[in-house]
């Protein structure tokens, strides 16, 4: 049972580097969200599933977009004269 499983595991894994080798993408491909619609939204009294539904994203995502906002730093430079 213990090598069934350890065979079945490296097949896997050498499935996946062939597919890496030819150039195909591993994983859950990214979104694109647009924080600041998300803040405008959320401003405007709108509720978290309100907002996903709109957009297409889920609640969560939306959560996490909306809070990376905030911690997103607004540092802005001085210019020297």
């Amino acid at each position: 049972m213990v090598l069934e499983r350890s065979l079945i595991v490296e097949r896997v894994k050498a499935g996946l580097r062939n597919a890496k080798a030819k150039g195909k993408r591993i994983g859950r491909p990214h979104t694109f969200v647009d924080a600041r619609r998300i803040a405008t939204l959320r401003s405007a009294g709108q509720s978290w599933p309100q907002i996903a539904k709109q957009l297409g994203i889920e609640v969560g995502t939306a959560r996490r977009a909306y809070q990376s906002l905030s911690k997103t730093p607004t540092h802005r430079v001085a210019a020297a004269d």
